[in-house]
This record gives structure tokens, sequence and C-alpha cells, in this order.
């Protein structure tokens, strides 16, 4: 578990395979709502970036000519067949499946202006049994997927993330009427879901003394 961030995990074709329940926490997004492409999350400036992150992009080695008096033909060694596949890899050559880059993904938080900058540090992985079927109903080769620690680039101060344990979002009707709130405010407020949303109005839960400001804002 990342304490200072959120594990993700992203397949070749941009698609979310698993994200950290402390996803919340960073970007705001509850943890079922990031279970989608991930390029919708990120910024358009950094789009092309984070795809190139996702797949395997190592050359193979330039192909030897054979001894003088021999015709000129591509030399296709072992060396050159691992290299190519990223299962066969050599260890000496597995840095090559690392990843370490900036990104800038939407964020729901007041304080994030948008977007949070976050350091994504992993490696390239298989997914066991994730293997797709070709077009004649074969078993294609099995499938890459970015496994990350995602930080923010900037910490936040211990202070900040003890007051994020105390944040909880609410869906509201257009009349204030809660519909629906995430798991924490039963820590917070003690409330079950239940107890929430089928007492009528959400004033009733505010005090008297921020009607008018609550109110304001609901109008607005």
């Amino acid at each position: 578990m990342a304490i200072n961030g959120f594990v993700i995990a992203v397949t070749a074709d941009g698609s979310v395979f698993y994200v950290s329940p402390t996803v919340q926490d960073y970007l705001g997004f509850h943890q079922s709502d990031i279970y989608q492409s991930v390029l919708g999350l990120i910024h358009t400036d950094d789009r092309a970036m984070f795809q190139c992150q996702l797949h395997w992009s190592l050359n193979p080695p330039p192909y030897k000519e054979l001894e003088q008096g021999t015709d000129a033909m591509p030399h296709v060694g072992s060396s050159t067949t691992t290299m190519d596949d990223p299962q066969h890899l050599p260890p000496e050559n597995s840095s090559f499946l690392e990843r370490s880059f900036i990104c800038h993904f939407h964020c729901l938080l007041d304080n994030s202006s948008g977007f949070l900058d976050l350091n994504f540090h992993g490696r390239l992985k298989f997914l066991p049994g994730q293997q797709k079927r070709t077009e004649d109903g074969t078993l294609g080769p099995p499938q890459l997927a970015l496994f990350a620690i995602a930080t923010p680039l900037q910490p936040l101060s211990i202070l900040e993330l003890q007051t994020k344990t105390f944040i909880f979002q609410t869906k509201h009707k257009l009349d204030f009427i809660p519909m629906a709130c995430d798991s924490r405010r039963k820590v917070v407020l003690g409330y079950t879901e239940m107890e929430l949303c089928m007492r009528g109005s959400g004033y009733q839960f505010v005090h008297a003394a921020d009607m008018m400001y609550c109110a304001e804002n609901h109008v607005k």
C-alpha cells in the first residue's frame, strides 16, 4: 500500500486495470470512478507521453554482415529475438522495462487548480490470464501493463493528510436532498447512507448559523 500516494495498473491500450482506494485522497475520485481509459484523466499535453510509457520500445540490435566473401544477409541470433521480446529480456537489460515520469492528472480537489502533478515510478509487467485472441481464435501474446506508484510532486504535509481523512463526498438532487455519499461519512458523522438519504432535505443536517450561507451557495 502506498501511504504517500496510490497504486495504479494501466494496460497497454490505456485501460485502468487497478487503482488503490487512496486515489480518493489525492485526486478526489472514488476508486470505482477510475476504471476507464486513463487518457480521460490526463492533461491533453501529457497524453502522448503517457501512451509511450505503456509500450515496449527497445529496438533490437543492428544486423551484422557476414564475413567478407559471402552474400550480405542479416544475422538473426538469439540475442536479437530475446531483445525483441520483453518476456525473455536478459537481466542486464531489465532496466528498459522500468518507468519514471511526471504527468498531470485531473483532480477534483479545490486546491489543485484542476490538475495535480504526479510522479509515476514503476515498471512494465505481464498480466497473467489477460491474453487476447486473434482473428483466427488463437491466443495472442501476454499483455503488458504498467504497474506504478503515483505520488504528488509536492508531497502533502502531515496536517493536510490528517484533514483529508475528515472529508467525504455527497451527491444531492437540485433541491438539496441527499442521494448518495461515500463510506467516510460513517466515520465523520456517524450516519449510515440510508439515514442521510431518507430524512428529506439536506438542510436538516446544517447548523442554523450556517443555513443562509449554505442556501446562498446552493442557489448559485
